[in-house]
């Protein structure tokens, strides 16, 4: 799951606190706050999984579980289509 973005019904919108993943065609609608809203907002800026692997090691280089964190999280968003994968395309 290199190249990664959100459908084109996705709309990710930042607020004071965080951040709103939301599916104009359902409704549904996701909160993400800290790390989660950081991932969101660079999938937004269409980054890579790597660059936000790159991103959160640097950012919290004591974390041993990183990767498996995020790869958790996008295929969170993928199973709950908030996200697409753009390799399963």
């Amino acid at each position: 799951m290199e190249k990664i973005r959100y459908p084109e019904n996705v709309v990710f919108r930042e607020e004071p606190e965080g951040g709103i993943l939301f599916d104009v065609n359902t409704g549904n609608l996701k909160l993400v706050e800290d790390v989660a809203w950081g991932i969101c907002n660079l999938i937004d800026k269409g980054r890579t999984r790597t660059a936000i692997l790159r991103e959160l090691e640097r950012l919290y280089p004591e974390e041993i579980t990183l990767e498996n964190d995020l790869d958790s999280f996008l295929n969170e968003l993928v199973e709950t289509e908030f996200l697409i994968s753009l390799e399963e395309n």
